[in-house]
């Protein structure tokens, strides 16, 4: 992990204070920003586990990469506040922190989240793949192995998180390839829900609330986005995959679309055989 300081990220370089973890192999981290004057942010942008292990069975030769770790929602130099959730600076810090299991035969990531891709994933039923944090983890290269760590009594378990592998093999990547684009082609098939979603804001205590459809325009998008890489090897798949990209417009036209229109091309999708 102490590869990371200096790292430049943005505007901006990464800092890292490491200690010994609890078991062998481990190490928790935090990372800060510094700006260009060589200020330090105030607060962490990310904390988390760093670990390399070999797989049980392999005789010690194959090792297992893990990444464990919670995304700041700003950094603040002073009185200075900047906002990356969501950002080019959060992708890049996450793919920064990805090259350090990038090596290893079979790489794991768990990406903490909060009551808004709570309430998206149990309300509205989106898959995993697009939600803030498994977009964020897809666009790393994070294919298969998704799970949703929520427990009902999450103060004892540590933060509600996604987790994601990389594929380790041709064999491994095409399998999540279908798995990925049955998901996707699912939820591009079904109606779109309409009205208002209320969370708390992680941080700040605040109410949030947000159109619904604001949240189906952007993982409808991002959904053909991802579809666009795919390379299952199921014909009746890719031809399925490419009747609905069709069907859709742009993925950023879709971000503009009205409730209504999300409506139609969903029923169009759905009747496409």
């Amino acid at each position: 992990m102490l590869k990371l300081a200096g790292r430049r990220v943005g505007d901006y370089a990464l800092d890292v204070e490491a200690w010994v973890g609890r078991f062998v192999g481990q190490a928790e981290f935090v990372l800060h920003l510094k700006d260009g004057a060589g200020a330090r942010s105030n607060r962490p942008v990310v904390e988390g586990l760093y670990g390399r292990t070999k797989i049980p069975g392999s005789g010690a030769e194959v090792e297992r990469g893990i990444l464990d770790v919670a995304l700041g929602l700003v950094a603040t130099f002073g009185a200075t506040e900047l906002r990356f959730h969501g950002s080019e600076l959060e992708r890049e810090i996450v793919g920064a922190l990805a090259e350090m299991i990038a090596d290893a035969w079979s790489a794991m990531m768990y990406l903490a989240y909060g009551w808004k891709t709570l309430k998206q994933i149990q309300d509205l039923r989106h898959p995993l793949q697009v939600t803030d944090e498994g977009y964020l983890l897809f666009t790393q290269g994070f294919r298969g192995g998704w799970k949703d760590y929520y427990y009902s009594e999450g103060w004892l378990e540590g933060p509600i998180k996604l987790k994601a592998e990389r594929p380790p093999t041709a064999e491994y990547r095409s399998l999540w390839d279908a798995e990925n684009g049955r998901a996707l082609l699912d939820f591009l098939k079904g109606p779109p829900t309409d009205g208002h979603m209320r969370f708390q804001e992680e941080g700040s205590g605040e109410v949030v609330v947000l159109p619904i459809v604001a949240l189906e325009r952007t993982a409808r998008s991002r959904a053909l986005l991802m579809l666009r890489e795919l390379r299952p090897v199921d014909a009746g798949l890719l031809d399925e995959r490419d009747r609905i990209l069709k069907i859709y417009p742009t993925p950023q036209s879709v971000e503009t679309l009205s409730p209504a229109d999300l409506q139609a091309l969903s029923a169009k999708a759905a009747k496409a055989r």
